[in-house]
């Protein structure tokens, strides 16, 4: 076990399918020392002896007894890292079914420690397009819109570090005392909508948030939320966060 790990990272999964993979593919594409992975099995009870042997040093393992979302799950590795290590600085979440390319994270630390005013940043995500999904296409940043389309894309392509209105939980590394500020995910969101209230919690405390221009990463895009058990409840995701927020987000955007 890492004595004193700076960067705790979770996966959240459901399913067994692709945590080998990308537990493999952090550790490829960044040569750290001070990184941990917590894995958080969000109730999926058939898994629990496949997840449980892939503890090592640098991988944590948490087998939730019940399903807890999204946010419930990144929710309870999260305080789980925090109260087990005193050394985490840096608390972030990438999905399961994502292909991180190299320094990704890397990059994200860079942009958190010289950016004092940054309480979390993202990556430029790519994804795949077209009929037959065959066009690999950026999305860079991301701007709120309303409540019927949360968030839609503003730039495919950026040159340098960006501020942003919002941040995809598909993967980002955030300080620590930014998301115990604003007390993490609120878990009544059902693997929907979660990310947008964080950022706008985190904006509206003081805190400003960026993409880094040089950190990418593939995602395949819902591979896991719409699986069978998962309690995936769009609707009311979306009714949620216009009680908090109001139907018409673009208010918050960035001037």
């Amino acid at each position: 076990m890492i004595s004193k790990p700076r960067i705790g990272i979770i996966i959240p999964i459901i399913q067994k399918k692709y945590i080998k993979n990308i537990i493999s593919l952090i550790f490829k594409t960044n040569n750290r020392k001070d990184l941990l992975v917590c894995v958080v099995n969000d109730g999926n009870r058939k898994i629990n002896n496949y997840v449980n042997k892939l503890r090592a040093h640098n991988i944590e393992i948490i087998n939730l007894k019940n399903n807890s979302c999204f946010a419930g799950a990144n929710n309870a590795g999260w305080k789980y890292l925090i109260n087990k290590f005193s050394s985490i600085d840096y608390l972030g979440s990438i999905n399961d079914d994502t292909i991180p390319n190299n320094n990704w994270l890397n990059e994200l630390v860079l942009c958190l420690d010289k950016n004092e005013s940054v309480g979390a940043c993202g990556p430029i995500m790519q994804s795949r397009s077209g009929f037959l999904k065959k066009n690999i296409t950026n999305s860079a940043t991301w701007k709120l819109n309303n409540i019927e389309q949360p968030m839609v894309i503003e730039h495919n392509k950026i040159t340098a570090d960006k501020f942003v209105s919002v941040l995809g939980g598909f993967c980002f590394l955030a300080k620590k005392n930014a998301l115990e500020q604003i007390d993490f995910f609120d878990e009544g969101f059902k693997n929907s909508c979660e990310d947008i209230d964080l950022s706008l919690k985190l904006l509206k405390v003081g805190w400003n948030i960026k993409v880094c221009s040089k950190s990418i990463v593939y995602h395949k895009c819902g591979k896991s939320r719409f699986k069978s058990n998962t309690n995936t409840n769009i609707k009311f995701s979306r009714q949620l966060l216009a009680e908090k927020w109001g139907r018409d987000l673009t208010k918050y955007n960035l001037k």
